[in-house]
């Protein structure tokens, strides 16, 4: 059965499961202080990244919107990662499957001009990027990818898991 997984946005709005490609996203300086009598002048730098709105669609609402930064994972083509555990079938596999809680794996894109490999979300670092900000490089870009349901359900399902998860001080010792 073919069940869609994207749709083209030309657009400003803006839902949960937006891919924004080579969107600039702000990385703090490692050594980074906090001097409570005065303020740090540290200075960010600024990647381009493809990154995936996490923030729920109801607060994005234009006109009526209940944040003003939107949450942001990044969103890695599988070819662009060619080291460790995701560089191997098995490691992508694992994702596929949920046995990784900081990866999801987003499939490949064949809309007609807008073809993308299978993705990996990297649920590890979020960035946060103004509304005001992303509806302009909406319109910059004119179009942009929209993950559609269930797809984008289950993205957020995997990110809520990867972060509700608790440590226990003594575990269950391992069936043998």
């Amino acid at each position: 059965m073919d069940y869609p997984w994207y749709q083209c946005i030309a657009d400003d709005s803006i839902e949960q499961g937006d891919i924004f490609e080579a969107c600039p996203v702000f990385i703090p300086p490692d050594n980074l202080t906090l001097d409570i009598n005065a303020p740090s002048n540290a200075t960010f730098r600024w990647e381009k990244r493809d990154v995936i709105v996490m923030s729920q669609t109801c607060d994005l609402v234009k006109g009526r919107e209940k944040l003003s930064e939107i949450l942001l994972c990044s969103v890695w083509n599988r070819s662009e990662i060619k080291e460790g555990h995701l560089a191997k079938p098995k490691g992508i596999e694992d994702v596929r499957r949920g046995n990784l809680p900081g990866y999801h794996l987003l499939a490949a894109c064949s809309l007609e001009g807008i073809s993308r490999e299978v993705r990996v979300v990297d649920f590890r670092q979020v960035y946060s990027l103004p509304v005001s900000f992303l509806r302009q490089l909406s319109i910059e870009h004119q179009n942009h990818i929209r993950l559609l349901p269930p797809y984008r359900e289950h993205l957020s399902q995997a990110f809520a898991r990867f972060f509700m998860r608790v440590g226990l001080p003594v575990d269950i010792p391992q069936f043998k």
